[in-house]
């Protein structure tokens, strides 16, 4: 019987195909939104995880500010109070294998006329030890030359610069100073200077020695202590040392110590929010679309009152006529659901073939969608299929 009130809500639907479209084209713009939207924030969610952990293994960050609870310090992108001499009482660390001082040096690289803008570090030869850099051409630079002018070149940025032409051994301008090239990292995944956070990625950081950075500007802040633990050390007891090692100088609010993990755990928080809203905000067109179908189912109860009556009279009961016409308003919402996933694909390949967008549509983000649009089927269709069922079959046949 449920089977024969589909087939019978379908037959209706294609007698009234034009009106049928036009009420679906709302939820079908809801549905692509919905899928568009949460499909590039998971892309974004997934390379900056990749970037988290191309880190390194057993990595911890000394931050300059409180982080707690989700909640930021304002201090985190100003002032540091982090020195060297507590990167050196880390070191001594039981369960510390070797701390790396990081600072963000800002400025462009210049050859010539060339210019690139990369992320620039100044970062101690720890750095590479701890954060493996594959290397296209050359060779980092390591406590024998960590007092010269020397620097590495991020793919992207010699790219840029250089072309196809060897960087090694040719001199760069940062910051109005002379560096000579010794190595160039290698692209580690194919196509990832083209992604959304390749300016930030580590394929576009360009190094220079913190030691000679340093000697050159003593008063130059430190922004991170990167902290590489021995594998057997117990995260936890390791995190609260170094806390408690950093609390000898510093007030509780002037630093933080985060793991991978919950790095991580922050930028899915946040990444999980902006999602929800605008999962919430693209609901609108859904429900503006559901509206849509509900005025229509409306005014085809009216239309179709004889319809009802012949039916109620031949035999059919309340229930086939009321699962008849939610049928009809969940095949609305369905179809034009299935219309959006099919649009939003198209424009997910496009966005991840022609942009540095890349977008991750997954299961669990199609079946939200579909799942939505049924729901907003069931809540839309529920009126009309309810106001068909009830029509009296005497009343229903002297409907002109």
């Amino acid at each position: 019987m449920i089977l024969a009130n589909l087939l019978a809500a379908l037959q209706s639907l294609r007698e009234q195909r034009g009106r049928a479209v036009l009420s679906s084209l709302g939820v079908t713009v809801g549905a692509t939104a919905i899928l568009l939207l949460v499909s590039i924030a998971k892309g974004v969610q997934e390379d900056v995880t990749r970037e988290v952990r191309d880190i390194g293994v057993n990595i911890l960050v000394v931050l300059p500010g409180r982080i707690e609870d989700g909640t930021f310090n304002p201090n985190i992108g100003g002032q540091s109070f982090l020195k060297e001499s507590q990167a050196q009482r880390l070191r001594q660390e039981p369960g510390v294998v070797r701390a790396a001082t990081l600072t963000f040096a800002g400025g462009g690289v210049r050859v010539g006329e060339k210019e690139a803008y990369p992320v620039t570090i100044a970062a101690s030869p720890e750095w590479f030890a701890m954060h493996r850099l594959s290397l296209s051409e050359g060779a980092v630079y390591d406590a024998s030359n960590s007092d010269e002018d020397v620097t590495v070149l991020g793919s992207l940025a010699k790219e840029q610069l250089f072309g196809s032409e060897s960087a090694i051994g040719k001199e760069v301008e940062i910051n109005g100073r002379n560096y000579r090239v010794v190595g160039v990292s290698q692209e580690k995944r194919k196509g990832a200077n083209q992604g959304l956070f390749s300016m930030f990625g580590f394929e576009n950081v360009v190094y220079v020695p913190f030691e000679r950075l340093q000697a050159l500007n003593p008063t130059m802040q430190i922004d991170r202590i990167m902290v590489q633990s021995d594998p057997n050390a117990e995260p936890k007891a390791l995190k609260q040392g170094l806390e408690d090692a950093l609390g000898e100088t510093l007030d509780r609010q002037q630093y933080s110590v985060l793991t991978q993990d919950e790095l991580l755990g922050l930028v899915y928080k946040i990444m999980g929010i902006l999602t929800w809203l605008l999962t919430g905000l693209t609901s609108i067109a859904l429900f503006v679309g559901g509206v849509g179908v509900l005025t229509v189912m409306l005014m085809s109860v009216n239309e179709r009152s004889r319809e009802i009556g012949i039916r109620k009279t031949v035999g059919a009961r309340r229930k086939d006529v009321f699962v008849q016409f939610l049928a009809e308003a969940l095949v609305l919402t369905i179809a034009g659901g299935l219309v959006g996933l099919v649009l939003s694909s198209a424009v997910c390949y496009a966005l991840a073939a022609f942009t540095p967008i890349k977008p991750l549509m997954t299961v669990g983000t199609v079946l939200l969608a579909l799942g939505v649009c049924t729901g907003v089927g069931v809540v839309f269709g529920v009126v009309p299929a309810m106001r068909a069922a009830r029509k009296d079959p005497v009343t229903a046949l002297r409907w002109e």
